[in-house]
């Protein structure tokens, strides 16, 4: 069994903390949330009838606490900002961290003092899979890359509220009637433009270990009904082409609902040491 603390009660952080709650990660056992969010905190004490999860808004407090002394994951699924403020002490405890927003490591030399952190401390920096699907194919082959694009194609209301829009001020999304290439580029200024849609674009970034010659695009198309996105690498190896059709989740469209399911996958693995399954 092993506790397991939650930085970010948003759409994945409540479904990782309801299916610790309900039995549904056998493995695991709620110790804290974090949430700079009263209200948010309010809807875990409502939802979550585990009595041994403590909820904490200030992470000073959060810290010194018994309950995280004695968590062996923490996931977090808030935001940059929270990865920037929480990840190297987290990092330095030892601790196994499994980083949901994931558009900050793209940052290499923010990514090398998180690594050294694992490495000195005995930490582990976790990236699932999210909304994609092949990052063991790719990893696998990423030393034999050649050409590597990524595609995501998504409902306008799905993209709403990017700090893309203030530049592009004669972009509204609310009037666009065709699919629409809103981005082309490199992943850097990507997470910058669509920080909240972007996860799958760093995840697979990293994992083909040259996040400068990955190149992607981002469409906004209102005739489509899921998050769709496309890749394509090829090299000495063959050609791997993969689409994942997405469904949005149900209370937040920025979300998939396999990245929910693919969280649920991430903690039970951490959970779990006897069986690994992939690469």
């Amino acid at each position: 069994m092993k506790n397991v603390g939650i930085i970010g009660f948003g759409t994945i952080g409540y479904q990782i903390a309801r299916s610790i709650d309900k039995g549904i990660l056998p493995s695991a056992r709620l110790s804290f949330i974090v949430d700079s969010s009263l209200d948010r905190l309010e809807v875990a004490k409502a939802s979550i009838t585990n009595e041994r999860a403590q909820t904490f808004t200030d992470p000073d407090l959060f810290f010194r606490s018994e309950a995280y002394k004695d968590t062996h994951i923490v996931v977090e699924s808030a935001s940059g900002a929270a990865v920037r403020q929480y990840a190297r002490h987290i990092l330095s405890d030892g601790k196994y961290l499994i980083i949901f927003s994931v558009g900050e490591l793209v940052d290499d030399a923010f990514m090398k003092e998180l690594e050294s952190e694992a490495a000195e401390h005995a930490g582990v920096i976790h990236i699932p899979t999210g909304a994609i699907a092949g990052i063991d194919a790719i990893k696998s082959v990423r030393n034999h890359l050649d050409h590597h694009t990524i595609s995501t194609t998504k409902s306008p209301k799905s993209l709403a509220g990017a700090p893309y829009f203030d530049i592009y001020e004669n972009i509204h999304l609310h009037e666009l009637t065709d699919r629409t290439v809103l981005y082309e580029g490199d992943v850097r200024r990507a997470v910058e433009l669509f920080p909240s849609n972007v996860n799958v674009f760093a995840a697979l970034a990293l994992a083909t270990g040259n996040i400068t010659k990955i190149k992607v695009r981002i469409i906004a198309d209102p005739n489509i009904q899921v998050n769709r996105h496309e890749i394509d690498v090829k090299g000495g190896f063959g050609n791997l082409q993969i689409i994942a059709n997405n469904t949005p989740h149900r209370e937040n469209p920025r979300t998939s609902t396999l990245a929910v399911l693919s969280a649920l996958e991430a903690v039970r693995s951490a959970c779990n040491e006897t069986v690994k399954i992939g690469s």
